[in-house]
């Protein structure tokens, strides 16, 4: 039976499986084939309920030990469909996948479904980004992929949201700094000098995230993405400017010298080709 099957028996087969995947028993009895099917029902039909987070992230380290990497994308790519076409609904169930996956790539492939397609709200446009940021906060074990991945989205209107990060205790926020591996672009370069600027004793590891980001792009991009992307009909990035690496530098420069050391300064005009 397909996920997209808008009918009665489709929604009671969800329900049915949601409610097995959250019982310690029966969890058990889910056949290898049902669970792709199982955590997305888990993650439909539980995701909006706070009080059931932890449940879902445990359903997912299950689901990492009973389906190979191969599976859990077939089934990320089928949920991504299933969210799309309902226009955000149910956008909550990419949590797990953000946040407890285990294989990098997939975290990122789900952080960037979470953030694009999630619905927003009243008060809050970008309410997958929100969400990610509270998460961090919520979860020391949450996999930092996902900040990398939303850090590469060149939208600087996310750096707002993604400054509430700074305010993480140093032991938590210094490994969720020194993990990042984004391209160099605007949001990603400005939001590791606000990093330095509120933990200055972090001087070291920021200047090797900057070393690392640095060649992994050839301009610094400034971009405005169409947020969520279910709402265009064409949904295209638009740039809004970019600079040549050592251009941007320069721009870094005067705030970089108020914390870094020679060393460190020399070794970010090497990797700026400043």
């Amino acid at each position: 039976m397909g996920l997209y099957q808008d009918n009665f028996s489709m929604l009671s087969e969800l329900e049915r499986l949601a409610a097995m995947v959250l019982d310690p028993v029966r969890i058990h009895e889910i056949g290898t084939d049902q669970w792709p099917l199982a955590m997305i029902a888990c993650g439909l039909v539980t995701g909006s309920d706070p009080d059931r987070l932890q449940d879902n992230l445990h359903a997912y380290s299950v689901f990492m030990q009973k389906i190979n990497p191969v599976g859990r994308k077939n089934a990320l790519n089928q949920l991504t469909r299933f969210i799309t076409q309902r226009k955000g609904e149910g956008w909550r169930a990419f949590i797990p996948y953000a946040v407890t996956e285990s294989e990098a790539l997939l975290s990122s492939t789900a952080a960037l479904q979470l953030v694009t397609l999630a619905q927003p709200s009243a008060t809050e446009k970008f309410t997958g980004v929100a969400t990610l940021v509270k998460l961090y906060a919520q979860l020391p074990e949450a996999n930092t992929a996902a900040l990398s991945a939303v850090l590469g989205l060149c939208d600087m209107r996310l750096l707002p949201l993604l400054r509430s990060l700074y305010e993480l205790p140093q032991e938590r926020f210094a490994p969720l700094l020194e993990s990042v591996s984004a391209p160099g672009n605007h949001l990603s370069f400005s939001w590791v000098l606000g990093a330095l600027e509120a933990h200055p004793q972090l001087a070291e590891s920021a200047t090797c995230v900057l070393e690392r980001m640095a060649p992994l792009a050839d301009a610094v991009m400034d971009l405005v993405l169409p947020i969520p992307s279910w709402a265009f009909a064409k949904p295209t990035p638009q740039p809004l400017h970019g600079w040549t690496m050592p251009e941007y530098f320069a721009r870094m420069l005067p705030t970089l010298r108020n914390y870094l050391s020679q060393d460190q300064l020399d070794r970010l005009h090497s990797a700026f080709q400043a």
